[in-house]
């Protein structure tokens, strides 16, 4: 407790700092004080707005509190900068509140706007930095009390670099160990566990589920160790909000995308059919959101009789695919029609891949809850693909793939979305396709 009285403290000093700092660029620039000295100047400003700068000071700082903007406990891995985006637009609010209640608190508005801007810049700054710090400092400290071995979830979803892991509580408290994690399994607690969990909670360190440590910090929902109650706490869909404004983004991005790209993947695409024969479109039923089936438009890459057998999986070195047509995969140009799915409503711009019928009734029978992917619109690209998961005929591969568009159908949002296109557009310019 007093280790997180003492972090708001020195952040609220931070934040009075800044304010400080805000004034002093506000009057060097201001052509109403420029005839005076600044240290008269600021002397001035700050014995006439006291009051006021004493409550944009108090109530910036517990809104920021309340809002978690700058947070005591763990970080997320993966979205440092999605956070960051996240975090600032809501600073940018909290400052907009602020003003609104010191213009009604004193009928009149006393500081300067431009005050509020480098307090906002300045702010940003520091929560960047400070996420920064906080991820780099050095292993994180976990007292491990879940039944699982902590040498399976070490090889399999986190690093063991990143963590500094002990299962004997004795052994955590002799080490001084500052901001514990305390790891534990629902569904498999002991009365000692118990126990354990309330002391540790109570002395003000964080304690968290095994599936929550592994979302954070692996990016997937591990399938071995969650169960139906769990997806019926934790796992809510249905968000009308960002589906609106989703929807809106989609088809304004689209627009946009389909006149900058266009052009060149039909010249490719004219250049694949001049040397193999067959359509420049590839046209295939796919399955959508809720089971609905719709036909996916793509520039053709493979052979025309590639599935003259049986239909199966393409892999990452498949003979199938033309020499053009593996440039266009790697460049991910084979992909642009898809937009046209993505105008119709059958897609987005951001979600899983959408797959054949055939192959979902398949891997339905052998990977529990397969079919929960469906349950928002596939994408052109997904949290899988810029995880560099590429799956093929490894039952293993599909269950991995399935783990992180699990984690992106229960965390997804505007911002996520937009940090997933922007690492897509680096794959693409890295020619990193499949």
């Amino acid at each position: 407790m007093k280790k997180r009285l003492v972090f708001h403290f020195l952040n609220f000093i931070v934040l009075c700092i800044f304010i400080l700092i805000s004034t002093v660029i506000y009057l060097y620039f201001s052509p109403d004080f420029k005839d005076q000295k600044l240290l008269e100047n600021l002397s001035d400003f700050f014995s006439q707005r006291r009051h006021n700068l004493a409550l944009i000071a108090i109530l910036s700082y517990f809104l920021i509190y309340v809002t978690g903007v700058v947070k005591y406990t763990i970080e997320d891995k993966y979205f440092k900068i999605a956070n960051y985006l996240k975090e600032v637009f809501k600073l940018m609010l909290i400052l907009g509140m602020v003003s609104f209640v010191e213009f009604f608190a004193f009928f009149t508005t006393k500081v300067g706007r431009l005050i509020y801007l480098y307090i906002f810049m300045m702010y940003s700054i520091y929560y960047l930095s400070y996420l920064a710090v906080r991820y780099h400092r050095g292993p994180r400290k976990l007292l491990w009390l879940a039944p699982v071995a902590k040498e399976k979830i070490l090889r399999n979803y986190i690093n063991p670099d990143d963590f500094h892991i002990t299962e004997a509580e004795k052994e955590a408290e002799a080490a001084l160990m500052p901001d514990v994690t305390v790891v534990y399994q629902d569904g498999s607690i002991t009365e000692d566990t118990s126990e354990s969990l309330i002391r540790n909670k109570l002395a003000g360190n964080t304690v968290i589920e095994l599936v929550e440590l592994i979302e954070k910090e692996a990016g997937k929902i591990p399938l071995d160790y969650v169960n139906i109650h769990w997806f019926l706490g934790k796992f809510d869909v249905i968000d009308r909000n960002y589906f609106r404004s989703s929807r809106m983004f989609n088809i304004f991005m689209s627009i946009i995308l389909v006149i900058l790209l266009f052009p060149p993947g039909m010249i490719l695409a004219i250049l694949h059919k001049c040397f193999s024969r067959g359509p420049i479109f590839f046209i295939q039923r796919r399955t959508g959101l809720h089971e609905k089936k719709f036909k996916l438009i793509k520039f053709r890459t493979m052979v025309t009789d590639a599935e003259k057998d049986e239909a199966r999986f393409s892999g990452k070195d498949d003979p199938r695919i033309t020499p053009i047509g593996k440039l266009m995969r790697r460049l991910r140009l084979d992909e642009i029609p898809q937009f046209i799915n993505v105008l119709k409503g059958d897609m987005s711009l951001v979600g899983p891949r959408p797959e054949r019928d055939v192959f979902i009734e398949t891997l339905a029978k052998k990977i529990p809850y397969y079919k929960l992917r469906l349950l928002v619109p596939p994408g052109l690209t997904g949290w899988a693909q810029i995880n560099g998961v590429y799956a093929g005929d490894d039952i293993e591969d599909h269950k991995e793939k399935l783990e992180y568009d699990l984690y992106y159908i229960k965390n997804r949002n505007i911002f996520m979305d937009l940090l997933i296109l922007l690492r897509t557009v680096k794959t693409i310019l890295q020619a990193k396709g499949e």
